[in-house]
């Protein structure tokens, strides 16, 4: 649980923080500096936030996994490999199927017909084939995310 809660601050601090300055007071922040920290931000707060998730799914599976087993010994163990080995391994699959957002996302964009703007996101209007693509289709990617690590047999 503690992991868990490491990975919501984390999306407090990246996900919902960006949002909260984007749309409540104009500051940008993964438009303030290059194109490399735009898609390191974006990466970084979609793997965090689908992390937080999954590591709570995990652990209250782990709960419910045990609570259907009696015990004999009185010791509890603390360190459950099974759920270390679970996180790890829907780690590596959310950062695999987020990679999008650190390769392609963010371009420049014109604002006003003469103001360059870094913008973050995917945009159906791009020049960038891929860009135009990503924005089509994040919807699918979310569902087929959730599908693959649901389905993970660790």
């Amino acid at each position: 649980m503690a992991v868990c809660v490491l990975f919501n601050i984390g999306v407090l601090l990246t996900h919902t923080l960006n949002m909260m300055l984007t749309h409540g007071h104009g500051i940008h922040i993964r438009s303030i500096y290059d194109v490399g920290w735009c898609r390191f931000h974006a990466f970084l707060s979609q793997w965090i936030r689908g992390m937080s998730s999954w590591i709570l799914v995990i652990v209250a599976f782990d709960r419910f996994r045990q609570s259907k087993v009696v015990r004999r010994t009185t010791t509890i163990t603390s360190r459950n490999p099974i759920v270390i080995r679970r996180m790890l391994v829907a780690s590596v699959i959310l950062a695999f199927l987020n990679l999008h957002y650190l390769l392609f996302t963010g371009d420049r964009v014109i604002l006003n017909g003469n103001i360059p703007f870094l913008g973050c996101v995917f945009h159906k209007t791009s020049p960038n084939r891929m860009q135009r693509f990503f924005a089509s289709t994040s919807t699918w990617q979310e569902l087929f995310t959730i599908i693959i690590v649901v389905s993970s047999p660790a």
